[in-house]
């Protein structure tokens, strides 16, 4: 078996801590998505937007693909940290960034390192949009947490807490 695909197996058993953490998970069984579901969500997510609306069809789809499958490999080492984590924001890029450098030589592929630094630094309008869609999913994820429990107040929470990105894919919500 590829050394790569060892790696990238992990994202499957890496549940989202925030979800976690807020107890959002499935409403019978508790279970909450992983990094590799959360991934799969912003890709088909991704090739709705960029097919659908005008304003992302100019966007390199590949590089947009590729960007979000490698945008949550940081954690396989450094784990999932939410704000409430008692841990410096430079701390966290440090642990991320040597995941990252890690998996990238260890499995010959530098092209992961280069993506994953291209979304982090935010820049070019495809890591601006992956950006999006990883809010976007999340919005999303708890619009199906709390429509499993009737209740409205983590959809609104992050509906609130990403605006922009609520407001711009309304049509999603």
């Amino acid at each position: 078996m590829s050394k790569f695909y060892c790696e990238i197996y992990q994202l499957k058993n890496i549940l989202r801590k925030g979800w976690l953490i807020s107890n959002a998970g499935n409403v019978n069984t508790g279970r909450v998505e992983s990094d590799a579901e959360h991934t799969f969500s912003m890709c088909m997510l991704a090739m709705e937007t960029m097919t659908k609306s005008d304003k992302y069809k100019n966007l390199d789809q590949l590089k947009v693909y590729k960007m979000i499958l490698v945008h949550e490999l940081c954690e396989i080492d450094a784990g999932d940290h939410t704000p409430y984590d008692e841990i410096s924001q430079q701390e966290k890029y440090n642990m991320e960034l040597a995941c990252v450098k890690r998996i990238a030589k260890d499995c010959e592929m530098p092209e992961l390192l280069v993506l994953w630094k291209e979304f982090e630094e935010n820049e070019t309008a495809e890591a601006q949009f992956v950006k999006k869609m990883d809010r976007l999913d999340a919005i999303m994820q708890a619009k199906i947490y709390s429509d499993e429990r009737k209740n409205n107040e983590l959809f609104n929470e992050f509906k609130n807490n990403y605006k922009k990105i609520a407001d711009e894919f309304e049509l999603y919500l």
